[in-house]
Parts: structure tokens; C-alpha cells; sequence
């Protein structure tokens, strides 16, 4: 029968994932989605679920590597939202026609716009006419739930495809609830192995290669997808009813709310419809006649399901509640596919569209209260039964802006306590000047400065660029100030070991290879530590990370850093460092060499800097420039310049300091056995002596 716990909704979906046993597992952090692979990398490292993980460079990537998988005949699964979503909606888009069984998170986030944490479904709506099945929880409990029922509906044979499993982020994601986690046996008796078709690319089976479509075959292929995705409202009908009788849930196309004898009708999606309820329950308790429709599968939409209800019970008005705005309709999209369902019924029916909850804002039961009343007083005039509501709410009141005179920083950031990453940008801005523009990917940083609005604590122009666009972001402002004879403007982009490593290599290399000059500035502390501590390309060997955590199966990261030196070494990037903020003289001197760079225009001019992460490297706040010094002068960051192609250590010890004095300091290898330091400590000397005989030494 299971047992009862406390999960948020970003861990039942994990435990979905594990119940379901999926075999390969891709996905990048992203807020809020990200706990949910924290959880299920802390399944495959205790050896709970032996499942391939990959650790891709971004979301492009990651739903990449799921659609393959599936493709290859494995049961895969991946998780995203927001800015993620759209970077990987290349993918997204071709998953359909590839007939890819797989199934995808999404802690629906604000996409686009003005940048937003929590949840309303601009990201997803996006994709609503791509050819996935669309299913949106309400609570907890259905996360887990609706994970194995996906599997079971998208790998059915009379369906095949992708599916879309959206929980709405930190309302849902965040959220804890008591969820009943099955007994596995049970789920296996549910949910048997994947089985693999023809179609997946296996040499033991008739696998091929997706072709290109000549034109003549687009319209009737598009004909047959839908016919497909009508298809699959019977077996979501099917696994639906058979879920209800093994486990005791009852979940379908929609769920009907005290539709019985209803005069006003609420249709909602999503988290709201719990208030919904309740305030149908307040209004029904005062005599007014409402009833509620939960849309739960979005796609295939519930077109009939939704006309039976209206013409069975005669509703006077419809209210159709949006957390999503098809800008230039004036409504919803929700609320127009609902118009459509209406618009064969005999009769005019009135329906008022609420577009609410934008961006995370809240939807009360008074807010619906709200909406019950308008309906009550709906009528159908001639000239149209239509109208749109937007539900607003006022802003908090927030402090004026800062003021600054002959400074370029002011304290009270918001970044954490012993930070690195504060004392790399006070210096970084007093070194570039008030004739600066930033670019800043989302990192620690960024982040710090948006918890300001609409005040900052930078004295000069910020540009919040998109993650894999901020060597593009850079190159755009150069060229704008070029053309508008803005010589003395500096383009700086300030990026985290996340961006410059991982998602934004692409356009770094760029703009590095084009010779544009930009002053990129990495600050490393050696993760992801804006959305919580997970593995970058710069992490190091063995160490703990929320998506390398430490278990049976697993010891932390596998594999060593990426050399992002050696790779702008081989860009011939006319200025490259590395730097540490325990070594200030140093760093500010090499900001400089760099700054002139940029400023005789002959190129990219690269500056990696190290900075300690007292959150994520699991020291005291108070250590961390002893932790950037150990970090020199163990080798573990060796501080070196390459000047114009030529290479020269600027702190040279005349003796390495053994590493475990700074290995001992972090948490982060506090599971590191004497052996295991022994190992990183010969890879440290090796690639110390190598430069030692590269000083002085022109490389390009």
C-alpha cells in the first residue's frame, strides 16, 4: 500500500522518476526545477536507481540527450522551465515528429520578459501546438503520480510521444505536502520495462534515421499527429481509470468540482485550483450555484469532456482563468481554446477570461470570490460574450534608488555572508571605472543585484544577458558604441565558471576567436551556486556537489575541471589570467593589462578569477581568504598570465604547501580518504611542473 510522507512537489516527481525506474537521466540546474535531479542524483549515487546520468553544458543539450535515449530504446527523463526551456526549444520542437517517449519536468517559470523565479506557464504555452502531451498537477501528491501515468500513456503504441509533466514552480515545486509513495512491486505491475518498436534507432531492430519531409507530405502528416494526440485521450482515459482502481486516485482529462446543478462555471489549470475550490465551496455555502473544472491534460485539450459539462448543466456564465496571456488576442490561451469549445453550443454563454497569478503573484480564494461575483452578474449583450479581466495587485513599496557620486559599488549587496565573488567585484569595478557597461549571464551576482530592484549597488549600466549569449550580449553593445563614436566605453562581461565553462563556451569562443574587444571576466567558485550547489565544468575532481553528491555508487565528481586557459590559449587570446582574491596587487594589475587591451582594441582579454564559495564549498565564512591563499600556494590555483603569447607564473613558491591544508578546510572533500588527496595532489604537481617549464616561454 505504500507508506505516507512530507514531499515537496520537486521530490515526488523524483520519486516518480525512481518508482518508474527510467534508465537515463539529463538535466541542467535551473530554478526552481533543479531539486528535482538533486534528488534523483542522490538516488543513482546511493544506488537506489541505476540510471546513466549525463551532466550536459545546458538545457539544449539536456533534452537532447533524454530525446536520444529514447530514441535508442531507454526510458529517459529530463527537467526544465523558463530561460531553460526556450535555450532548449529547438529540441522541444523536433521531439514530436521523432515519436520520442520520454517524459519532461517543467516547474513552470515566468519565460522571457522581465525576469522572474516563480510560476506562471509563458514557458510551456509556448510549445502547446507542437504535438506534446500537456499535464498540469495540482498538488504534490499527483507530481508522483503523474510521472508514472506519463511513461505508461507516451510509451503506449497507439501514442509514442513526448510528454510534458508541469508542476507550477515554488507554489507546486517548493511546496510540501503528505504523498503516498507506492511499494515498488506495485508500480512494476503498473508500469512494466519499456518496449522498444521498429522505430527507435537500434541496429537489432528496423531503426532509422527521421527523414526530411518533401512539402507535399507536411499537411498530411500534421493530420496524422493529430489524429495521434486524439488518439491518446483513450489511453490517458484507459491508464487514468486503471491507476484509480490499483492505487485509489482518481485522475482523468479534467476533474469536475461541485459541477452538479452549477449556474456559473470556473475552469482553472495549475496549483489555483485549490483556492478555486475553496472559494466554490464559500459561494456555495451563500446559495450561489458555482461549479469548477481543473483542465489536467492541456494536450490533447478536453474539448468534449469540457462541452458536456457546459450543455449538460446549462451554465449561465463561464470564468476561464489564465496564468498565461496570448499577447494580441486579449485573452488566454487557455481561455481560447475554451472559446472554441463554446462556440458550436446553442446559445450564448458568457465568458469572462481572468488572466492572474503573472509572474508568481498569488491567487487567493478572495480573488476568486472576486471572480465568482463578476460572473454572477454576467449577461450576454448584443455585440459579444466576451470580456477579459486582468486580477491585479499593488506592489510592496520599495527604498529609492542609491546615489552614486565618485564610486562604482555601495555596500548592502545581498550576497552571502564570506562571499568571494563580493570581494572580486568591489575590485573588478574600482579597476574598470564609471565608463562601463556589464554583462551579466544569471549568476550569484546578477542575481544579488535584481533582489535590489528597483535600487542598485552598482555604479554603472547592468545588462542581464541570456546565459549562452553573453559573449553575444558583449559584442552587440561594442559594436552600438563603436558606430555612435563611444570609444572610451568599456564592455565588460562578468561571468560565472557556469556560463564561461558550460552554456556561454560557445559564444566566449566566439567573440574570442573574432577578436572583440570585451574584457570577460569569470568569477570561479566552482559550481552552480546561484540555483544551489550543482557541478560545472570547472568543479573539481571529487568533490561534493548536489548533482555529485556522496554515496555507495558515487564520490563526488568524476572527472577533473575543464582548462579554460589552455582553451583561450588556443584561441591566441592577446591577454589571459588567472587571479585570486587573496592575492589583491596581483589581480589589480592584471585587470589593468587587460583593461588596456580592450582599450587599444586588440582583442578579447580574458581574466579568470578564483572565488571562494563559503555556501557551497562548506567552509566558515570567515576563512575564505585563507581558503584563496591555500588554494595558490598549494597549486591547487596556480596565478599566471599569458601576455601576448607569453606565458610567466606571477606567484611562484619556491615549494608547493601540501594540498591537503586546503582540501581539510572545505566540506565539500570532507569524504576524501588520504588516498584520494594523494591522487589529486599528483595530478596538481604534474601540471605544476609543466608550468614551471612554461614560464617565460612565448606559446603563440
Amino acid at each position: 500500500m505504500g507508506k505516507l510522507t512530507l514531499l515537496s512537489g520537486n521530490k515526488a516527481v523524483a520519486y516518480g522518476v525512481k518508482l518508474s525506474r527510467v534508465q537515463v537521466v539529463s538535466a541542467y540546474p535551473i530554478t526552481p526545477q533543479t531539486p528535482i535531479v538533486e534528488y534523483i542524483a542522490e538516488f543513482v549515487a546511493k544506488g537506489e536507481l541505476k540510471a546513466e546520468y549525463v551532466h550536459p553544458e545546458g538545457e539544449h543539450s539536456a533534452i537532447g540527450a533524454a530525446l536520444a535515449a529514447a530514441l535508442g530504446g531507454a526510458r529517459s527523463f529530463t527537467a526544465t522551465c523558463s530561460q531553460g526551456f526556450g535555450y532548449g526549444f529547438e529540441v522541444i520542437a523536433q521531439a514530436p515528429a521523432y515519436r520520442a517517449p520520454f517524459v519532461m519536468a517543467v516547474a513552470n517559470r515566468t519565460l522571457g520578459w522581465y525576469w522572474a523565479l516563480a510560476s506562471d506557464y509563458s514557458d510551456t504555452m509556448t510549445a502547446r501546438d507542437l504535438g506534446w502531451i500537456q499535464y498540469y498537477v495540482e498538488g504534490c501528491q499527483e507530481c508522483l503520480d503523474a510521472v508514472i501515468q506519463l511513461y505508461r500513456i507516451a510509451e503506449d503504441e497507439r501514442v509514442l510521444l513526448p510528454a510534458m509533466m508541469c508542476l507550477d514552480g515554488f507554489h507546486i515545486s517548493h511546496s510540501s505536502e503528505p504523498v503516498n509513495i507506492p511499494d515498488q512491486a506495485e508500480v512494476d505491475e503498473f508500469l512494466p520495462p519499456r518496449k522498444v518498436y521498429d522505430h527507435t534507432t537500434d541496429p537489432d531492430s528496423k531503426g532509422y534515421v527521421f527523414p526530411v519531409l518533401p512539402a507535399p507530405l507536411h499537411t498530411p502528416y500534421r493530420r496524422m499527429f493529430e489524429e495521434i494526440l486524439h488518439r491518446a485521450k483513450d489511453v490517458i482515459k484507459e491508464v487514468t481509470k486503471e491507476f484509480e482502481e490499483r492505487f485509489g486516485r482518481k485522475y482523468g482529462l479534467i476533474e469536475e468540482y461541485r459541477v452538479e446543478g452549477a449556474d456559473h462555471l470556473l475552469i482553472t489549470m495549475g496549483s489555483m485550483s485549490t483556492a478555486a475550490k475553496r472559494a466554490v465551496d464559500k459561494a456555495r455555502s451563500d446559495g450561489i450555484k458555482v461549479g469548477l473544472i481543473r483542465v489536467a491534460f492541456y494536450r490533447p485539450f478536453p474539448v468534449e469532456e469540457i462541452r458536456k459539462v457546459i450543455e449538460r448543466e446549462g451554465v449561465a456564465s463561464v470564468g476561464v482563468v489564465d496564468r498565461a496571456v496570448a499577447h494580441g488576442t486579449r485573452m488566454g490561451p487557455l481561455g481560447l481554446d475554451v472559446l472554441s469549445v463554446l462556440y458550436n453550443l446553442n446559445g450564448k454563454v458568457p465568458v469572462t477570461n481572468f488572466i492572474a497569478g503573472m509572474g508568481g503573484d498569488d491567487v487567493s480564494v478572495n480573488d476568486f470570490m472576486g471572480m465568482i461575483d463578476r460572473l454572477t452578474k454576467s449577461s450576454c449583450p448584443s455585440g459579444g460574450c466576451v470580456r477579459t479581466v486582468y486580477i491585479e495587485h499593488k506592489p510592496p513599496k520599495k527604498a529609492g534608488l542609491v546615489e552614486f557620486k565618485n564610486t562604482v559599488y555601495a555596500p548592502g549587496c545581498q550576497l552571502c555572508a564570506g562571499c568571494g565573488a563580493t570581494l572580486v567585484t568591489r575590485h573588478v569595478l574600482r579597476v574598470i571605472g564609471k565608463r562601463s557597461v556589464l554583462v551579466f549571464p544569471p549568476n550569484c551576482v546578477s542575481a544579488s543585484i535584481a533582489m535590489h530592484f528597483p535600487s542598485n549597488w552598482m555604479g554603472v549600466p547592468c545588462v542581464l544577458a541570456n546565459y549562452a549569449a553573453t559573449g553575444a550580449y558583449s559584442r552587440g553593445l561594442v559594436r552600438a558604441y563603436r558606430v555612435r563614436g563611444k570609444k572610451d566605453v568599456k564592455v565588460v562581461a562578468f561571468a560565472g565558471d557556469g556560463c564561461a565553462a558550460d552554456i556561454g563556451l560557445q559564444s566566449l569562443s566566439s567573440a574570442a576567436e573574432c577578436g572583440e574587444p570585451v574584457l570577460w571576466i569569470t568569477y570561479d567558485n566552482e559550481a552552480y551556486m546561484n540555483t544551489g550547489i550543482q557541478r560545472s565544468g570547472t568543479t573539481p575532481a571529487k568533490a561534493w556537489t548536489t548533482t555529485t553528491p556522496v554515496g555507495t555508487v558515487w564520490r563526488g565528481k568524476r572527472e577533473f575541471p575543464k582548462d579554460l586557459i589552455s582553451i583561450m590559449i588556443a584561441h591566441r587570446v592577446p591577454y589571459i589570467a588567472t587571479a585570486s582574491p587573496a592575492f589583491l596587487k596581483d589581480m589589480e594589475v592584471k585587470l589593468r593589462k587587460a583593461m588596456e587591451v580592450v582599450e587599444r582594441g586588440e582583442g578579447l582579454a580574458y581574466v579568470h578569477i578564483h572565488s571562494p564559495c563559503p555556501t557551497g564549498w562548506r567552509f566558515p565564512e570567515s576563512k575564505t581568504v585563507e581558503v584563496a591563499r591555500k588554494a595558490v600556494l598549494t597549486g591547487a590555483w596556480p596565478l599566471l598570465e599569458v601576455d601576448h603569447g607569453v606565458f610567466r607564473l606571477t606567484v611562484k613558491p619556491s615549494k608547493l604547501l601540501p594540498l591537503k591544508e586546503y582540501v581539510r578546510l572545505q566540506g565539500r572533500f570532507a569524504h576524501l580518504s588520504d588516498g584520494d588527496v594523494g591522487e589529486i595532489q599528483q595530478v596538481i604537481e604534474a601540471n605544476w611542473r609543466r608550468l614551471l617549464e612554461l614560464h617565460g616561454k612565448k606559446l603563440f
